[in-house]
């Protein structure tokens, strides 16, 4: 079991080695690295954490250079630690590694601290998202969870046409469209993305078993839907 002291060692030598001053618990700093007018401070941690973040930024306000130090993650890969670089590098922080490997230790620099250049605004995906808001009738999605079907834009609309033949039968394209106001609903009914939808001849179209059965798993939209269509074919 790896204690945080026991990553002093690797990190001193590192510094050292780049012809750096080193001493430990200066101030509240864990270790503190100089040459000439120069100041570097490394904060310790066994895990990369909120805790250790705020550490290093309360050490920013001395105008020193902020590392922050931590073991290496056993399954380390670089691709799925690319967000945490993008934090670490918009926070201006640098990060180390103290490997750790049949008893001996070496620390290495990942990430040095540089001035933050701000990212240029993605105009696309704000649209895309906007959008995405914009397309959705009631919100039955609960954030933060994962492995479940999410209700989008494009499936509700998908879910408002199952809805429209399963109470009106098969129809046409330009019928679905007027009663539904889904301007794409040949196209959708054509395209037919999740099979809930079948031909059953030219310019007419009817809902599948597999339609009629999934949208029972958006019980909030497919009830919302059909009746709305009830109360419209009322009026009709």
């Amino acid at each position: 079991m790896i204690r945080e002291s026991d990553l002093f060692g690797p990190v001193k030598e590192l510094f050292e080695g780049l012809g750096y001053d080193i001493n430990a618990e200066v101030k509240d700093c864990d270790i503190t690295a100089t040459k000439g007018d120069e100041l570097v401070v490394i904060e310790l941690k066994k895990n990369l954490s909120i805790h250790l973040l705020s550490q290093a930024l309360i050490r920013q306000k001395t105008g020193a250079i902020v590392y922050v130090a931590v073991p290496k993650p056993k399954r380390y890969n670089a691709k799925n630690y690319r967000d945490t670089l993008y934090i670490l590098k918009k926070l201006e922080l640098g990060l180390v590694f103290i490997n750790v490997h049949n008893g001996l230790s070496y620390a290495e620099i990942v990430y040095e601290p540089l001035p933050f250049v701000p990212v240029a605004e993605n105009k696309k995906k704000r649209a895309q998202i906007l959008k995405e808001i914009k397309g959705r009738t009631i919100d039955t999605n609960v954030g933060g969870v994962s492995k479940k079907k999410i209700a989008t834009a494009f499936r509700e609309v998908n879910i408002y046409l199952a809805c429209a033949l399963d109470i009106y039968g098969e129809m046409s394209p330009s019928f679905a469209k007027e009663i539904t106001g889904i301007e794409k609903a040949q196209s959708i009914l054509g395209r037919n993305y999740y099979n809930w939808f079948k031909r059953v001849k030219k310019g007419v179209y009817a809902l599948t078993d597999t339609g009629r059965r999934e949208i029972l798993d958006y019980p909030e939209l497919e009830q919302f839907y059909t009746q709305k269509l009830l109360d419209k074919k009322q009026e009709m």
